[in-house]
Parts: structure tokens; sequence; C-alpha cells
């Protein structure tokens, strides 16, 4: 049976940790507050990706059946 040693032990940890991190983070289907989803909207503007309002809201009425 392998040996395994304190430093292999914590960078173990170190890369499942940034694993769980990278996978709450990309998760699009999670709820956002006003405050996220105008702070997503204003970044967005920043880099010229923004998209016409009323179809935004369409698409939220047609995805979340408002």
């Amino acid at each position: 049976m392998k040996k395994i040693d304190e430093s292999e032990v914590l960078n173990m940890a170190s890369t499942i940790q940034v694993r769980v991190e990278d996978e709450l983070k990309s998760k699009s289907d999670a709820p956002m507050t006003e405050a996220e989803m105008l702070a997503k909207l204003e970044k967005s503007r920043e880099h010229g990706m923004f998209r016409d309002a009323d179809l935004v809201v369409s698409d939220m009425r047609l995805k979340y059946g408002l």
C-alpha cells in the first residue's frame, strides 16, 4: 500500500475545492437576486454583449411560465 504524505493530501484537497468552486460558479440555472441580475446586466453592457430588453423579458416569461 502506498503512503501518501501530507503535501499530497493538501494538494488533493485544494484540487477538490477548486473543482467544487468552479462547479458552483457555472450553475447557470441557480437563482439570482435582483442585485446580482443588475450587476450581470451592467457587466454585459460594458462588454457590448446585450440584448433588447423586450426579448429578454419575453424569454424569461416563456422559460419560467410568467
